[in-house]
């Protein structure tokens, strides 16, 4: 059993990302404490309101089958889930079969960001202890993962986890779609729909430096970075690249619907009252994205939708397939950001 238990700690903490690391610790307790349900909640973080998404769940089926649920916004959520995230405690309900229901808070920082949702028969005093324990080793090296793949100043992704978090999402939709011929009822995807990457540059952005200081150019990015995290949904992904460069990368929808949110998005940012700028713009490169790219080359198309933007009055929003087609740069030929690169 000890030789088991110090196996599957060591499994643990050789992930090297966030999902992996809650795909382990569910395992981990299913393996060792044996739960008709085990899932992870979490927080978004929104601003005014609470909004809890489920991260990912395991399910135990009759006949020792399993279901993995995956990432999703709990519509109604619980309210002993609620109070578990709202008071740091562990909640304890048992209803008049047996089944116990226990959520038990993540923390980061001394702060609850989500709970762990266990459903049992009941638990032993030396389940209690070992589950309280893993948790406990989640929460040490979740802290480490979120300061590797996390950029210090916004919060936000950075720029050394983008090839391997893109593969992770192009891999898992590329799964989704073989899965089934029809559309997940989760997920409207209409005729034409495609994932999208997003170049994002603030205008000008070095006048603010310049006038008011680099203090000042932090709460720009800061509230900039808070405003991406309020607008888009929570499986978007979004990266700061460094300086005054962010990079987004959104679910499949098609053209039309795509092209609506990141209007609505910058009319949002202009709207926006910034620390001693009385008005802030963005300029905005897209290029679709198949499951079937190279990460670097997406990162060029839409790199230089962005480069037109911005030479062409900046406050715009570009698609690189759409100056392609409007012959407007050279898809071969144009090497205004050939100096793109990952790391």
């Amino acid at each position: 059993m000890q030789e088991e238990l110090l196996n599957s700690v060591i499994k643990i903490t050789k992930t090297r990302d966030v999902d992996s690391l809650e795909y382990s610790l569910i395992s981990t307790i299913q393996e060792f404490i044996g739960c008709e349900e085990v899932g992870i909640y979490k927080d978004l973080q929104v601003q005014g309101k609470l909004v809890i998404e489920r991260s990912l769940c395991l399910k135990v089926l009759p006949h020792d089958d399993f279901l993995w649920e995956d990432r999703d916004v709990v519509q109604e959520p619980p309210s002993e889930l609620v109070s578990c995230l709202q008071s740091a405690c562990i909640i304890t309900v048992q209803s008049a079969d047996g089944t116990e229901r226990r959520w038990l808070p993540i923390t980061l920082q001394e702060k609850p960001i989500g709970a762990l949702a266990i459903v049992s028969k009941g638990l032993s005093s030396s389940d209690q202890v070992l589950l309280n324990a893993f948790c406990r080793i989640f929460e040490n090296y979740l802290s480490i993962l979120h300061e590797n793949e996390r950029d210090k100043l916004t919060g936000l992704l950075n720029r050394q986890t983008f090839e391997k978090k893109l593969k992770q999402l192009l891999e898992k939709q590329l799964i989704d779609h073989h899965k089934s011929s029809f559309p997940n009822e989760n997920r409207k995807r209409t005729l034409g729909a495609t994932s999208w990457l997003a170049m994002v540059d603030i205008d000008h952005f070095k006048k603010v430096n310049d006038n008011y200081g680099h203090v000042c150019g932090d709460e720009v990015l800061l509230l900039l970075a808070q405003k991406m995290r309020q607008y888009f949904r929570s499986s978007d992904l979004i990266f700061r690249f460094g300086g005054e460069e962010f990079v987004l990368v959104f679910e499949p929808c098609d053209f039309d619907a795509m092209k609506a949110k990141i209007d609505q998005f910058m009319e949002l940012i202009r709207q926006t009252h910034f620390p001693f700028v009385k008005t802030m713009t963005v300029s905005i490169g897209m290029s679709r994205i198949s499951p079937y790219d190279f990460p670097i080359t997406v990162l060029e198309q839409a790199d230089k939708a962005l480069y037109y933007a911005k030479e062409n009055g900046r406050d715009k929003l570009c698609f690189f397939e759409q100056l392609i087609d409007d012959q407007l740069i050279d898809e071969k030929n144009s090497d205004e950001s050939n100096d793109i690169d990952l790391f």
